[in-house]
This record gives structure tokens, sequence and C-alpha cells, in this order.
């Protein structure tokens, strides 16, 4: 037991109930799990995947064999909650470090600036980030994970009020609980579940349905011997929408590796072979990714993951919901891969879970905490919402329906970007709240907005050359 957890357990006068569950171990189910453990005396992980010992993909994330960002604010939830976890991490063959000095990105097309922000983050597989976390969390002394064990509903009382455990789905066992977490994911069956307990389901909003909205395609391929580069993540998004429709990226990947991935919106999709997959990277609006994989070879087949629209459940939005429960990560929202942010809002949703659940500690009870935790969560979601819908429905042929106010908001984000390219100190703020680290309301200064009244992109944002000696040191630095 860390240092750090010690002291939280010992600062804790008294428990919120004997048992907790959490549906689902994934990387939230486990950070769920953590917050969890400081309230009750034991908690239980249910998760129905088999997890392997080591870090590779395994068949419940579809998704785990292609690239996973961490942003800066999940990384300091992790940190927060397993204060142990980095060194685990580097020692593995994560690389660390500030993330406007790491990834090299052009964003709307402009190229992030390369300026210390004083955030940190990590670039890796989610195997990795998974297997480390639940090493972490398996290694609390109360709490129990049971692999192999899937769920089948809530138990609740006689008055259908308040949900009092599960059953499990192989022999109907019962578990009796004072408080459950559902975080089984963007399949979770939630909904349905409350709505058998009398309860009404939650509305919810879908972006891109039907038109099979995103696919990627990932190899794997060595990185060269003796190379020299200057970024963990390099990536070029598109520079105009709706005219650009691909993304490519390199990521690092523990192990002397990197995962190249291509991205196609509304089935511009990567072909699955490797000759064919690099001409696709070299028609990106830079050739950065192109020029590294044009000479290397790949060390497997094609990885593909079709996504076809975002998925929010508006828990938020209900008048009435079961005691003693609470829905998080994409059981509550699953957003576009392409941006990254769903594990980074889905760990600060746990962390608003523990505020939530120390709200109980003091007031003396566990009933109340559904509504305070979906309305704080809420505002969580529509920080990485807004900001990605706005953008996905610049292409004409992604369908839901646009939010009331989308035409200002189109506008104030190209502001938004074309200043981020020119003012050093915006660009950092920008960034800030790109990595969930600050809320997008910290950018309506009024000395940004009257900046970005008169911003203009810049006419030539080329691509940058190679990052000069005196930010290299910054580097190096930020990656001890």
């Amino acid at each position: 037991m860390s240092d750090n957890l010690a002291e939280n357990k010992a600062t804790t006068q008294c428990r919120l109930g004997e048992h907790a569950v959490v549906i689902g171990g994934s990387m939230v189910g486990l950070l769920t799990a953590r917050v969890l453990s400081d309230y009750f005396e034991r908690v239980t992980i249910f998760e129905a995947d088999t997890p392997p010992d080591e870090a590779v993909p395994r068949k419940g994330v579809p998704q785990g064999s292609h690239a996973h960002v961490l942003m800066a604010g999940g990384a300091d939830v992790m940190r927060k909650y397993f204060p142990d976890i980095h060194d685990d991490l580097v020692a593995a063959g994560a690389e660390y470090g500030d993330p406007t000095l790491n990834w090299r990105v052009s964003i709307g097309g402009r190229w992030t600036p390369r300026i210390a922000s004083g955030m940190g983050t990590y670039v890796m597989s989610r195997p990795l980030l998974e297997a480390m976390a639940r090493k972490h969390t398996v290694a609390i002394a109360n709490i129990d994970s049971r692999v192999a064990t899937a769920v089948s509903g809530y138990t609740y009382d006689d008055s259908k009020t308040s949900v009092t455990g599960l059953t499990l789905e192989q022999n109907g066992e019962t578990i009796a609980a004072d408080f459950v977490a559902d975080v089984s994911g963007r399949n979770s069956k939630a909904s349905s579940w409350i709505k058998a307990m009398g309860f009404a389901s939650p509305e919810r909003s879908n972006v891109g349905v039907d038109v099979g909205y995103v696919g990627y395609v990932t190899f794997e391929v060595a990185e060269p011997p003796g190379n020299e580069r200057d970024w963990s993540m390099l990536c070029v998004t598109q520079k105009a929408i709706p005219e650009d429709t691909r993304i490519g990226g390199i990521f690092y990947k523990e192990g002397g590796r990197y995962l190249v991935a291509a991205t196609g919106c509304h089935k511009d999709y990567a072909p699955t072979d490797w000759p064919g997959f690099v001409a696709y990277m070299k028609e990106l609006p830079y050739s950065s990714v192109y020029d590294v994989i044009k000479d290397l070879q790949p060390l497997g087949e094609a990885k593909v993951y079709r996504y076809a629209s975002y998925l929010r459940r508006h828990y938020e939005r209900l008048q009435d919901f079961p005691k003693r429960l609470v829905v998080l990560g994409d059981a509550m929202c699953s957003f576009n891969p392409v941006y990254g942010q769903g594990m980074t809002v889905a760990a600060k949703e746990a962390e608003h879970l523990h505020a939530c659940l120390q709200q109980c500690l003091e007031s003396g009870g566990l009933d109340k905490v559904a509504q305070p935790f979906f309305k704080g969560a809420a505002k969580l979601v529509d920080a990485a919402w807004d900001g990605t819908t706005v953008e996905d429905f610049r292409y004409p042929q992604t369908r839901g329906e646009r939010p009331r106010g989308y035409g200002l908001a189109k506008w104030l984000n190209r502001k938004f970007f074309a200043l981020s390219a020119t003012d050093d100190e915006f660009g950092v703020a920008f960034i800030k709240v790109l990595g969930l680290v600050e809320p997008p309301e910290s950018l309506l200064k009024p000395k940004y907005l009257l900046k970005a009244l008169f911003a203009r992109m810049p006419e030539h944002d080329r691509e940058p050359s190679f990052m000069p000696e005196a930010i290299q040191a910054e580097v190096k630095l930020a990656k001890v």
C-alpha cells in the first residue's frame, strides 16, 4: 500500500457502507474501484472479460490494438489515485513529457506551438496503461476483482427505489451491495435495468449515426535503429473540413515500436494493404507521417476498427433515479475516438465521484448521491462533447441534431484555432482546455476574446522543421 493511500484511509473517519461493487473492469472501472476503496470496507469489481496477465490487447476492448491518448487531465487523475504508477509506466517503456513539447500535431491547418505548458502525460499502448492500472488496483487490500463474471441485472428493494446489489449471469447468484457503480461500457444495459424498476430511461444523443462515421486502420512497425525523433506522437489532422476527411498519426509504443494509424471519416477508409496505406498517408495535408513510414515495413497485418457514432445518455436530465447507483464512463457517454478524450473524461468522472462521496460522508448518507454526481459529470462531458461535435458537424453528412448556437460556436472555434497559432499564452491555454486540464470557460477572458476577434490563420503555416536545440533540451528535461 502506498503512503498516499494509507494516508487517505487514515483520514477517512468512517465508512459509507460495508460493500460497494463496480460493474466493469476497464480503465475507468479500475479507477472507480480505487475511489470507492476509501469509502467502503470492501469493493468488488465484476468483469465479464478475462484480462491477460501481460500488456496485450484483450477481447473486451476491440479497439485495444489501436492508438490511445491519455490527455494531461487524465494523467493528473491517474497519478493522484495511483501515485506509484508513474515510475512503473516509465520503467515499462512509456514516454512521459510535456505534450506541447513532445507531441508534434497539426490541428485545423496549423501546428501546435512547441512551448512549455507545465503539463505532463504519457505516450504508450492502451494495454500497458490498463495493465499498470490493474496492477495498482488489485494491490489495494480491500479491492477484489472477479473476472469472467458477467452481470445480468440489478437487485433492488421492495419499493423499487433503491439498488441493493446485482445478479450474476452465469448462475443467478445475487451479490448484496450498499452501492453500485455501473461502468459496463457503451453497451451498458443500465438504462433498461432501471426501466425495469419503474424509472424512465435517459434521453439519448447520437452524432454520426448510420454513416460508418470513423474507420481506423493501424499497422505496427519497428522504430528504425538509431532513429532520431523529436516527438512521441506525430499527427496530421484535417486542414480544412469538409474537404479533408483523413487523419494520420504515428504513436510511440513501448518496446521500440510505432503504432501507425489512419482514420477516415464518413467511410473514407484507409486501405489495409501496406502499399495502399502508405499512399493514403501521402495525401494528408502535410507529408510528415508519410516521410517517416515510406521506407518502413509493417510487423504484421492491419488492425481495423469501425466506429459509427457518438452515443450520450443524458442521466443528468432524469428527475428521478434509483438510490445508491451511478453510471459513468462510456456507459454514460462514448466519444468520437479520434479526439482521444474518452479515457480522460471518464477519469475525471471518477474523481468527481470521489468528491460526491465525500459530501455524502459529511451529510450522512448515500441516498442522494446520484443527482449531484450526474449534474457534475455532465459538465465534464460537455467540455469534451461541445468542442468535438462542433467540428464534426462541419461535415454536412454528419447526422444528429446540431446544438443551439452552433453557428456561433463554429465561428468561435475557428477564431480560437487561429489565435492559438500566433499567441503563445493563448496557445498554452487552448491546449490545456483540449487536454481537459482547464475548463472551456477559462478561454472566455476578455483579453482572449478581443484578440480572437481579430485573429487570422497564418497564410503559410508550414510544417515546422526539426526541433531547435533549446527546445530539445526542454524535452529531455520533461522526460526525466
